[in-house]
């Protein structure tokens, strides 16, 4: 796994240096209000490119299932965003572009990497948290798995935070640098602690309501902690919070969640010692192509309450 590792650490590391730069440069009080989505289009596109131009010199025989594709870039009324994406990628052309991104558009078979190149459109157009996830799958399973979160801090330097994990080999969060490195594990809470929930910013696919349910079961609990994408996964991974939960929509009953949504959280959490399945209490299968099928929702906690949130579900 390390040679995997290595290069997934470098491409999740190159890929959220670049989105912070495009963020930092580009998003404005526009793209809220006017809703110009521009930026995280710009973003979303050059983190795949990258990545998966990456992975592919150096494992050209695994594939990739990534989010994006190249078909509506690739539209002559989308030549100035193509124009956006070459000024961050310095030296690549218009065909270099289209035929990195569209190198994620493998299938899910025995080996493959999974990637979201921006996980959390809102939080990076509000210039607040996003993710860019990065897994390798066989067989079903996840065998390691690299989060990139430049707004996460991860120390008082305020520098952005890498996690990763290799199965069976615990967590770890570092630099982009990968210069400062430490352990991680989930928090355990002692009789007198409140509990800590993980809840989205924005709405999305959450079903707020069933949630709040589960939520008040707990009685007096802390403040929630309020952030979008997998840097949930991150945030309940390092420490800072017990339970994160996923509910699809009452009105989206058929609703199966994508594999590059959670697999690199899913498994950072596991190694740092938390405990992840879906609402009935059953494991997340990532062996049924680009979407959970045989799951619905999402629960992770720090082991601790995992049986608590199951008997109020």
């Amino acid at each position: 796994m390390e040679k995997y590792l290595n290069t997934a650490l470098k491409a999740v590391a190159y890929a959220s240096l670049l989105c912070r730069e495009i963020q930092s440069k580009l998003v404005s009080s526009d793209s809220i209000t006017k809703k110009d989505k521009s930026p995280v289009t710009i973003a979303d596109y050059a983190s795949q490119a990258l990545i998966c131009q990456m992975l592919n010199e150096h494992f050209p025989d695994i594939p990739i299932v990534g989010e994006e594709d190249s078909g509506t870039l690739n539209q002559p009324g989308n030549k100035p965003l193509v124009e956006k994406i070459k000024s961050f990628l310095v030296g690549w052309d218009d065909q270099q572009i289209f035929e990195a991104i569209d190198l994620g558009n493998g299938s899910a078979e025995n080996l493959f990497w999974t990637l979201d190149p921006i996980d959390g459109t809102k939080g990076f157009l509000r210039g607040e948290h996003y993710a860019v996830a990065l897994a390798l799958i066989e067989n079903g399973d996840i065998k390691l798995g690299v989060l990139g979160c430049p707004n996460l801090n991860f120390d008082e330097h305020n520098e952005g935070t890498l996690l990763y994990a290799i199965r069976d080999e615990g967590a770890v969060a570092c630099t982009f640098s990968l210069d400062k490195s430490v352990s991680i594990n989930v928090s355990r809470q002692k009789a007198e602690d409140k509990v800590r929930f993980l809840e989205s910013v924005e709405s999305g696919h959450a079903n707020h309501d069933s949630q709040a349910k589960i939520i008040n079961a707990f009685g007096q609990r802390k403040a929630s902690v309020r952030v979008d994408s997998q840097v949930k996964y991150a945030v309940l991974a390092r420490g800072n919070a017990e339970v994160y939960l996923r509910f699809p929509k009452e009105n989206m009953p058929d609703y199966r969640e994508k594999i590059w949504d959670h697999a690199a959280g899913v498994i950072i959490v596991e190694e740092a010692g938390g405990m992840v399945t879906d609402t009935r209490g059953e494991s997340l299968d990532f062996g049924q192509g680009k979407r959970l099928e045989n799951n619905k929702g999402v629960i992770a906690t720090n082991g601790q309450f995992h049986d608590m949130v199951l008997e109020n579900i």
